[in-house]
């Protein structure tokens, strides 16, 4: 079967390129067609494809023209090779992508609430937002994502009452100077459990990357204020007593 072979405006079409870009390469060097009609037509064919998409495919990860050429003249990466290399770089593109829109997604979100919220409040948001997405993985922030989801604006705002209401009676707790191994403070630190886990749907992995977000960042800076270091201490002497019971 005879090989086919593309004109230049044809390869260019189908590429996305311009007619411009392939003269270009071919005064480089680059791209030579492997023939040319006695016209002067340039024409291109299987190998010529493969060579461009070598070049196209080094482009993307970043080297220059004569970088490429440099490279190419070596005889030139291996296609698979290559090809999985830019699979990686196309995957952790979209990677970013789709963190970026979950966080345009909670910011409309917020916009769309009956009252609209200031630019402190959005600013607030965007560093949570940065935060949360430095400590977990994507894969965690797209199972966060569905359990927020599955809980719905109803639910977001009970778990938010509960925890501040949680809050509110450790410190009230903390103040009258409650023995942490008390029935009372016992209590409250089960329910602090429970609450936790309810976040973290019992994935170990979220666990962590909770914990780590709390040690890295410090309590108040991870709680948005809700909780100070000697609030967290006394609810860890609280959980330390149970388990020690």
């Amino acid at each position: 079967m005879e090989e086919r072979r593309r004109q230049i405006g044809e390869l260019a079409k189908a590429t996305g390129l311009t007619v411009r870009t392939l003269r270009h390469y071919d005064e480089l060097g680059l791209l030579e067609p492997s023939e040319r009609t006695e016209a002067g037509y340039r024409l291109y064919g299987e190998a010529d494809v493969e060579r461009l998409y070598r070049i196209l495919a080094l482009r993307r990860l970043g080297l220059g023209l004569e970088e490429i050429g440099s490279v190419l003249g070596d005889g030139g990466p291996d296609l698979p090779a290559l090809v999985r290399e830019h699979i990686g770089r196309v995957e952790r593109e979209l990677e970013g992508a789709d963190r970026l829109r979950r966080r345009l997604l909670r910011i409309l979100d917020a916009l769309e609430q009956p009252s609209e919220p200031s630019v402190e409040h959005l600013l607030e948001a965007m560093e949570a937002m940065t935060m949360i997405e430095k400590h977990y993985t994507p894969d965690q922030l797209s199972e966060l994502e569905e359990r927020r989801h599955a809980l719905g604006e109803e639910g977001m705002r009970q778990a938010e009452r509960d925890w501040t209401e949680l809050i509110a009676a450790v410190e009230a707790e903390r103040e009258r100077g409650a023995d942490p191994a008390g029935p009372r403070m016992q209590e409250l630190a089960a329910r602090w459990r429970a609450q936790v886990e309810a976040f973290t749907g019992g994935d170990a992995g979220i666990e962590r990357s909770l914990n780590g977000m709390y040690r890295e960042e410090g309590v108040e800076q991870a709680s948005r204020g809700m909780i100070d270091e000697g609030l967290m201490a006394y609810v860890g002497q609280a959980m330390a007593a149970s388990k020690a019971g």
